[in-house]
């Protein structure tokens, strides 16, 4: 089951009661359940196909607004965040937001053409030591999207 969520363009009032409620939402997981953090007043256009003819047959573009989801794999929570257009993702990240999204600790595809072009996050990131996540882990999860969310996608609005 999937229970999404859909934030204003100027985020909540409260970060760190939203941060906190993310948290023991993620705890709550059931098995291959997830939250889906969407801001869909956010759009930025994506090349769906470049033109083509000489420029007589145009290019499509489509918006795409961005996103985080937290899904529950087992013993652990996995993080994940829409792919920059730079890898092959569907959200165009400028190098500079790239360079942020690195520093706060997501994870870059690989060179498996077969998976995801997105970044993602699991915890813990080594084996888990109990059954499903711990509350600090579950903590750092939403404070990743958290922080991600806000100071990525909503503080760099037009």
């Amino acid at each position: 089951m999937t229970y999404a969520v859909e934030l204003p363009a100027q985020g909540p009032e409260d970060w760190s009661a939203w941060s906190a409620d993310l948290a023991l939402r993620i705890r709550m997981l059931a098995p291959d359940d997830d939250i889906v953090v969407s801001v869909p007043a956010l759009t930025r256009p994506h090349m769906l196909r470049q033109s083509r003819l000489f420029g007589l047959i145009p290019a499509h573009h489509d918006d795409t607004s961005p996103w985080a989801r937290v899904r529950r794999d087992e013993d652990h929570a996995v993080a994940e965040l829409i792919g920059s257009e730079n890898f092959g993702g569907d959200y165009l990240l400028s190098e500079d937001e790239e360079a942020r999204v690195d520093a706060l600790g997501w994870r870059r595809p690989g060179h498996d053409l077969i998976e995801d072009r997105i970044w993602s996050r699991w915890f813990p990131d080594d084996v888990a030591e109990s059954s499903y996540l711990p509350a600090a882990q579950a903590q750092a999860a939403a404070d990743l999207v958290t922080r991600t969310l806000r100071d990525i996608f909503l503080v760099t609005r037009g």
